[in-house]
């Protein structure tokens, strides 16, 4: 575990035995390496969509790069391929999910006032994409199909 009682215990003069509830667990360190990852594909697609191409940025952000830490992340954490299969069978359905609401902000943010900002998209997109995610959770939780999904 990374600990960092010692600096805070440092600062506050509190002997670090005392205040061990600060120690940081090691599984967060895996993540904290994901989330740098996903920071840096969001830094990459952005700079290629907005200073190159916007279908630059779009082919780049479609390979599954971001998911692959979470696999890891999985595998690391003892899940079976199994269990990471039927994740990865999900993530290939959610991705109608994220076609849908990314056409629906596309769609509506073409059709809004210029100067407009682009949260009202993003806003009127979430809306639709919570209705579906939730329709995609109960066809798969009440429709038999759990087997294949969870």
């Amino acid at each position: 575990m990374i600990n960092i009682c010692c600096v805070i215990a440092r600062l506050s003069f509190v002997p670090a035995k005392n205040i061990r509830f600060l120690e940081i667990p090691k599984r967060f360190d895996k993540l904290l390496q994901n989330f740098l990852l996903g920071g840096t594909v969001i830094a990459i697609t952005s700079y290629l969509a907005t200073f190159m191409n916007p279908v630059l940025g779009a082919i780049f952000w479609s390979y599954p790069i971001s998911i692959l830490p979470s696999v890891y992340y999985m595998k690391t954490n003892g899940k079976n391929n199994k269990y990471i299969a039927k994740f990865l069978f999900s993530t290939t359905f959610a991705l109608i999910l994220l076609m849908f609401t990314t056409f629906a902000i596309s769609y509506y943010l073409k059709n809004a006032p210029e100067k407009e900002s682009i949260w009202p998209s993003v806003i009127k997109s979430t809306m639709w994409w919570l209705l579906f995610s939730v329709l995609y959770f109960l066809f798969v939780k009440y429709g038999g199909y759990t087997k294949h999904f969870m």
